[in-house]
């Protein structure tokens, strides 16, 4: 402690301003200006340490090359002549400011003559409370709530000169003395810098007409430099050391909390504790800790803004550069089967996402970091230019608002999922759902971007979004092909359409789609016969065509697949063998997709329209074959009736008008897209031909709208038909089947798919 000397106002400060610090014991304050000074956000350098006892702080300052002396009382003759020494000392030096940091002796008044105005000291309370040495044990005994750190100028009185700044700390229940030190420590280390700074820049005006209290030069205030600050709190650890070492090495101050702080530190790094920051220790578990004015004051002040670089400088706040931020793994927890409600909702994250978008929002001011893919680049940046140029600012924000925009959609998405289980999952869909919601959200990451679109002259992507179901259909997460080459954007259409319309098939089986439309299916006791027989059905379209298949692929079924040229095959699995096989098509893309062969999931399916967005339920509802009406006074034999099971599970796969005709379990003719229904079935008996129309039965997606398009088939020999029914002219159509022979059953249901 010190008595302090009359205030007067103060030289202008030297171009780079000279600090000589007066130290007695540890040296704590001592190193964290030094840390200031390093990283050039005090202000000045530190010309002289001086100390009046050996200590660790003079031996510490004398290891980083500083100059230093030794001032002893017991070496001069009294303490006016000690006086005159360390004025001569200091003087010396030429400083600007002196700072009392922990400096265990009065100045007398020859030092206090010549450095007027220009000593400041750090005390451990809110003064005038708690004057003297024992500050913090006063604190203890009075059973205070708060008390605080005081910066002031030193006069002849103790603790009595002109207060330059102060901030208060609150003392927790049941502190001890040494506790609430080391929290008043964590403030002294900010706020004496801060005010050293400062007063270096001539910001501080001496009290006037007997005022206790300095004044803020706010023009003064406005001009201080920013300090270099790095506010890093990330889930993803992935590159953190690297980024965090190079960022250190530009002389970013590197500020943190929890996990990431200890990475950091792990990695050798010196790190400032948000708690340190902020004066509040983490608290509630830890979903308080950067929810704190002086963090994000720090973030969302507009650097531009004279006035709020002077705000921050009367409330010693300093600005952030960067903040580097990715948020709790939300998604990741929500896919543990193990995670209830309680533990998921722990993963949804506050702060982060509150940071990022305050630094995204202040983007004129902070770049944002929110993916460890983007700190190569930044750094880089960073080394080349010494800043953020404004378009990497920008590209950063817009990824973070992103980032922020996906992550709330995902949370609203799966509690949806979970408080309202009986609705079907999709993305952007939450609350309660009484038809399809007023409003839709969604937020799709780019997972690939295609050579080109349908055509050569379009460019396309395949976007997936956050929440869906892996088992939704091979592309749910991503389309990364075990083998061949990239896919195209009529190769992810044919292949969604395969593994959908194979997620309907049971037991072995196959379906080859050309153009989204199947042209051979079939169910068999074994995957070789099972493609064998849908090959068959129009092996003429299978060239170049799609393969869905629901068993895993062997070596006897890789080598079939060989012989016809084909563009992607899917699967639920592969076999090493057959993998090397289907290895030597070198353009044969084949994926993986484990849910081949399991009943489809439900879901909102979207397509856009017209400048507008079209959603709909996904049509996955199974069917009840057992539950459809014959209309003719003959019943289907059970052969029939498993192969109209078949018929009508492939017709809702092909598009409107569909007509499928099914003989063995296998396809035989397909009509797809006519304009009118009667052409689809002569297009299906032209495809079938006359051998194997005989004995067929047919399916029809939707109500024959005249007895022409059953005329046309039975003419053809086929015996049995499933379709919905309710048209105008359903007793004409029955008759027509009835006066052919046929069976005919109803399903009340229709199929369409446009």
């Amino acid at each position: 402690m010190a008595p302090e000397a009359a205030a007067t106002a103060r030289p202008g400060p030297s171009p780079r301003g000279r600090v000589a610090v007066c130290v007695s014991g540890r040296g704590s304050n001592l190193r964290a200006l030094v840390e200031r000074a390093e990283r050039g956000s005090l202000g000045g350098e530190i010309v002289l340490v001086v100390a009046d006892r050996a200590c660790p702080a003079l031996e510490w300052a004398a290891g980083r090359g500083l100059p230093t002396t030794l001032v002893e009382p017991s070496a001069h003759a009294d303490r006016a002549a000690w006086d005159r020494a360390l004025a001569a000392a200091l003087t010396a030096a030429r400083p600007d400011v002196v700072v009392l940091a922990g400096f265990m002796r009065w100045v007398g008044p020859v030092v206090l003559a010549a450095f007027a105005g220009r000593i400041l000291n750090v005390h451990p309370s809110l003064l005038p409370a708690f004057a003297g040495r024992q500050a913090v044990a006063d604190a203890v005994a009075a059973g205070v709530a708060v008390t605080g750190v005081t910066v002031h100028l030193v006069d002849e009185t103790e603790d009595g000169g002109p207060i330059l700044l102060q901030e208060p700390v609150a003392v927790p229940p049941g502190a001890d003395e040494a506790a609430l030190a080391e929290r008043l420590h964590a403030v002294e280390h900010r706020l004496l810098p801060h005010a050293v700074r400062l007063a270096l820049a001539g910001a501080l005006r001496p009290p006037a007409g007997g005022e206790r209290r300095a004044a803020l030069d706010p023009a003064a205030a406005a001009t201080l430099p920013s300090p270099r600050r790095a506010l890093l709190s990330v889930s993803d650890k992935r590159g953190l050391a690297d980024f965090a070492r190079g960022l250190d090495g530009l002389g970013f101050e590197l500020v943190s909390t929890g996990g990431t702080a200890r990475a950091m530190r792990e990695a050798g790094l010196a790190v400032t504790d948000v708690a340190a920051v902020t004066g509040f220790p983490e608290m509630l578990d830890g979903r308080v800790k950067t929810l704190h004015p002086r963090v994000h004051a720090g973030v969302l002040a507009d650097r531009r803004l004279p006035d709020h670089r002077a705000q921050l400088a009367a409330l010693a706040i300093e600005p952030f550069e960067l903040v580097v931020v990715n948020l709790y793994p939300f998604e990741a927890a929500a896919a543990r089967p193990d995670v209830g409600l309680d533990e998921l909702i722990e993963e949804i994250d506050i702060g982060g996402p509150s940071l990022v978008r305050a630094a995204a929002k202040n983007h004129a001011s902070v770049g944002v970091v929110t993916d460890p893919e983007q700190y190569a680049a930044v750094l880089g940046e960073l080394r080349a230019g010494g800043r953020l140029s404004e378009p990497t600012r920008r590209e950063l924000a817009l990824a973070a608002f992103a980032t922020t925009a996906a992550y709330d959609g995902l949370i609203a998405q799966e509690l949806a999922a979970r408080w309202w289980p009986e609705r079907p999952a999709a993305p952007g869909v939450s609350g309660p759902r009484e038809g399809l919601p007023a409003r839709l959200r969604l937020e799709a990451e780019r997972a690939l971007e295609l050579r080109y679109g349908e055509n050569p002259h379009q460019r396309a992507a395949l976007y997936v979004l956050p929440g869906v179901d892996p088992a939704a259909g091979p592309f749910a997460v991503g389309a990364e092909p075990r083998q061949g080459k990239p896919l195209s954007y009529n190769n992810i259409l044919d292949a969604a359409a395969a593994a959908g319309l194979a997620r309907d098939l049971r037991g072995p089986a196959c379906v080859i789609v050309k153009h989204t439309n199947p042209c051979g299916v079939a169910e068999r006791d074994d995957l070789l016969a099972a493609w064998q027989a849908a090959l068959a059905g129009d092996p003429v379209s299978a060239f170049g065509g799609v393969v869905a298949l629901t068993r895993p692929i062997d070596a006897v079924v890789a080598e079939a697949l060989s012989s016809t040229f084909l563009e992607v095959v899917l699967a639920p699995g592969v076999e090493p063998e057959a993998e090397a096989i289907l290895g030597r098509r070198e353009n044969l893309r084949l994926l993986v997709d484990p849910a081949l062969g399991r009943p489809a999931i439900g879901g909102i399916e979207y397509r856009s329209a017209g400048g507008a967005l079209l959603a709909t339920e996904a049509d996955v509802a199974s069917d009840e074959p057992a539950a459809w009406r014959p209309a003719t006074t003959r019943p289907p034999s059970e052969a029939e009736r498993r192969d109209l099971d078949l018929a009508w599970r492939v017709a809702r796969h092909v598009k409107s008008n569909a007509i499928v005709l099914v003989r063995d379990a296998a396809v035989v003719g397909v009509g797809a897209g006519q304009m009118s229904r009667v052409d689809s079935a002569r297009l299906a008996v032209a495809k079938a031909g006359p051998e194997r129309a005989r004995g067929a039965v047919c399916a029809s997606d939707a109500f024959y709208p005249f007895p022409d398009g059953v005329t046309v088939c039975t003419d053809a020999g086929v015996t049995a038909f499933v379709q919905p029914g309710g048209s105008q002219r359903d007793a004409e159509v029955i008759a027509a089947a009835e006066q052919a022979g046929a069976a005919m059953l109803l399903t009340g249901v229709r199929h369409f798919r446009h």
